[in-house]
Parts: structure tokens; sequence; C-alpha cells
């Protein structure tokens, strides 16, 4: 993971669309965040999150299905600053 990757953190709500189950996760980005909600119904847990740049202030948001791996996909104007190359 670059540094700048290591920069870019998530953080999130996901529900359970049947029970209505829901919590709050924080993570790195190209982690996969997981519920671990196992409610025994059907329906699918979906989340809600964002995502911010600690390098440069950048942000935005997505949603996705349960065990997802989150990408920003975001390049970071400071990538290159202070590396030799």
């Amino acid at each position: 993971m670059s540094a700048a990757r290591a920069e870019v953190v998530w953080g999130g709500r996901w529900e359970h669309s049947e029970c209505g189950a829901s919590g709050e996760a924080v993570w790195d980005d190209e982690d996969t965040p997981s519920s671990g909600h196992d409610g025994g119904h059907d329906g699918e847990v979906t989340w809600s999150a964002e995502w911010h740049c600690h390098g440069c202030g950048a942000s935005g948001d997505d949603q996705f299905d349960d065990e997802t791996t989150a990408y920003s996909d975001h390049e970071c104007a400071d990538d290159d600053e202070g590396v030799a190359a």
C-alpha cells in the first residue's frame, strides 16, 4: 500500500434490509469491511460510506454490498512531493 493510500480512510454505516439491524465502522482504503451480521433473515446487508484523504482533504462516498472491497480510486495530489525519482 502506498503512503497516499494509507492516508485514505473510510467510515460508514451498514444496514440489513429485512431485520433493520445496523452498525458503523472505520477502515483503510482497499480494505474489505464486514458487518459480521447474520440475522438469519433474507435480504442484503448494504453499506453507505464516505472516504477522506488526510493528505489533501479530498473526499467522496459510495454504496456497496457487505464484504466488498472499498476503493476510493483517489490519486492524492501530494503523491510525488518529497519522493526522489
